[in-house]
C-alpha cells in the first residue's frame, strides 16, 4: 500500500523522466504553480536559494535569498588594503555612500572613479576628488573590493535598485513561445519511487498532501494515495529558462571566497565563515537555480480508484478551487483552473489546465556552489600557479 509520500517520489520521477531530463539531474519541483505574470516573480525564482529537497514551497518559503545571502558574503570578506577612506574622510565617505546607492543600473563599475571625481568637485569635496578617483581606479583591479563597490548602487536602507537578472519575463514569453510540447503518463501501479539516487538522496523537506496546504497525513491523502492513481499530463511548451545576475553580483568574488575555508580573504572576526556560507549541510550558499522549467498550455488528468465517503467529497470540494495535487494550480490565479468531480461510486476525476501563452513554473536545476562558481575558482587556481611559477 503507497504511502502519499511514495505517490509523491513516484510521480517525481515519472516527471522528470517526461520532461526529458537525463538520470541524475538536478531537478526540484516546485509548488504551489501558479501563472507567472512579471519579472518580479520571475526573478524571485533566481533569487531563492533552493533547498536540499526534491520539492520546495517557492510561494510560502521565505528561505535563503541569493542577494541578502551574497551581500552577507561581501561583508565577511576582505580585499587588498587600500586608503580611500582614510584618504577621502568619514564625511565625504558618509555622503558618496548615500550617492553610489542610488547609482543607476546602466552604471558601470569602470565608470566609478571618473563619476566620484566628479561628484566631489561639485558637492564640496574637491580636495580630495583627484585622490579619491585615483584610489577606487585601484580598487575595481581587486575583485574582492570591485565586488564590494559593485554593490553599492542595490545596498541601503532604501536602495534605488532591486537584484536583476540579465533576462526578464519578455525573454521568457519568447522563448516559452517556440519552446517544443511534452507529455507523458503516470500510474501508481507501475511506478517508480525509489528517490535514492537522486541529486539530494531523496530528501522531502516540504510538500502538501491532496489539495494545496494539506497535510500529507490527512484521511483524504492517505485514502487517494493509498489506491491506484492514473495521471495523463501534456504541456503544449517546455522551456528550461536561464539567467545570470546582473553587475550587483561577482563570481570572481565568491570563487575566491569558496576556494578558501580560511584565512584571507574571510575576515575572521565575521561570524559569517566558509562553513556557514558554502557548507553542502548547512551553507545559506551551498546552491543555486541554474534555471527554471515552465511550462504553457497545461492540461492534466487525474483519475483515482478510491472510494471516498461523502463527507471526504464534500471536503475536498471546498478545498479543490485553492489547487490539487500535483501542481496545486488555484481557480482564484487567472490563467489556470482546477476541478474535482464524482462518479456514483465515489472515484474521483482532477482536471488542472492552463490557458496558452501563460507561463507556469513547475520547478528549478539545481547546481551547487562549487559548479556555480567553477570557471571563477579554475581561473583563480591559474593566476596563483602562474605567479608562483614567476616567483620561482
Amino acid at each position: 500500500m503507497a504511502s502519499f509520500l511514495d505517490l509523491q517520489n513516484g510521480f517525481y520521477n515519472a516527471l522528470s523522466q517526461g520532461l526529458g531530463f537525463p538520470p541524475g539531474s538536478a531537478f526540484q519541483m516546485s509548488q504551489p504553480s501558479p501563472p507567472l505574470i512579471n519579472q518580479t516573480q520571475l526573478w524571485n525564482y533566481f533569487n531563492l536559494i533552493p533547498p536540499a529537497s526534491l520539492t520546495n514551497d517557492y510561494i510560502a518559503s521565505g528561505g535563503n535569498q541569493f542577494f541578502s545571502d551574497y551581500s552577507g558574503l561581501l561583508s565577511a570578506l576582505t580585499g587588498a588594503p587600500n586608503t580611500f577612506e582614510q584618504d577621502i574622510g568619514a564625511v565625504c565617505l558618509a555622503a558618496w555612500n548615500i550617492y553610489a546607492a542610488g547609482l543607476p543600473l546602466s552604471v558601470n563599475l569602470n565608470q566609478f572613479p571618473a563619476i566620484f571625481q566628479r561628484w566631489a568637485l561639485t558637492h564640496g569635496f574637491s580636495s580630495v576628488a583627484n585622490k579619491g578617483a585615483s584610489d577606487l581606479a585601484q580598487m575595481i583591479l581587486d575583485p574582492i573590493t570591485a565586488a564590494q563597490l559593485a554593490i553599492q548602487p542595490y545596498s541601503g536602507t532604501s536602495p534605488t535598485n532591486l537584484p536583476n537578472w540579465d533576462q526578464g519575463y519578455t525573454d521568457l514569453v519568447s522563448q516559452l513561445g517556440v519552446a517544443p510540447a511534452r507529455s507523458f503518463n503516470f500510474n501508481s501501479s507501475t511506478m517508480n519511487s525509489n528517490v535514492s539516487n537522486t541529486w539530494c538522496k531523496g530528501s522531502q523537506s516540504a510538500f502538501f498532501g491532496l489539495w494545496s496546504n494539506s497535510s500529507s497525513s490527512s484521511s483524504q491523502s492517505v485514502t487517494f494515495a493509498a489506491s491506484g492513481v492514473t495521471l495523463t499530463a501534456s504541456f503544449q511548451h517546455v522551456t528550461q529558462f536561464t539567467a545570470v545576475p546582473g553587475q550587483w553580483y561577482s563570481s570572481s568574488a565568491t570563487g575566491d571566497a569558496f576556494s578558501h575555508e580560511s584565512g584571507p580573504p574571510w575576515v575572521s572576526a565575521s561570524s559569517i565563515n566558509w562553513q556557514n556560507t558554502f557548507s553542502p549541510t548547512n551553507g545559506n550558499m551551498a546552491r543555486f537555480a541554474s534555471n527554471i522549467i515552465v511550462v504553457s498550455g497545461m492540461f492534466i488528468r487525474v483519475e483515482s480508484v478510491a472510494t471516498f465517503s461523502q463527507a471526504d467529497q464534500t471536503a475536498i470540494h471546498n478545498n479543490s478551487s485553492a489547487g490539487m495535487w500535483p501542481f496545486y494550480s488555484s481557480n482564484s490565479d487567472s490563467g489556470t483552473t482546477t476541478s474535482a468531480a464524482f462518479n456514483n461510486n465515489g472515484n474521483m476525476i482532477v482536471v488542472i489546465s492552463s490557458a496558452p501563452g501563460i507561463p507556469i513554473v513547475i520547478g528549478v536545476d539545481v547546481v551547487p556552489v562549487e559548479k556555480y562558481v567553477g570557471n571563477a575558482v579554475e581561473g583563480a587556481k591559474l593566476y596563483a600557479a602562474a605567479i608562483s611559477r614567476h616567483r620561482r
